[in-house]
């Protein structure tokens, strides 16, 4: 396992394992520049 950890663009949590998570690239002039990782929904927005 990488130790790598990812955390959220919008909420800055971080995002565990068994989170459901996209990657965000972004592309300038056609050369990839940076990646990264948000929650699909994020924490903030769930009600338990």
């Amino acid at each position: 396992m990488d130790e790598m950890k990812k955390s959220c663009l919008r909420c800055k949590k971080e995002i565990k394992e068994k989170d459901l998570h996209k990657i965000v690239i972004y592309v300038v002039q056609k050369k990839f520049t940076e990646h990264h990782y948000e929650h699909v929904e994020c924490p903030d927005r769930f009600t338990v």
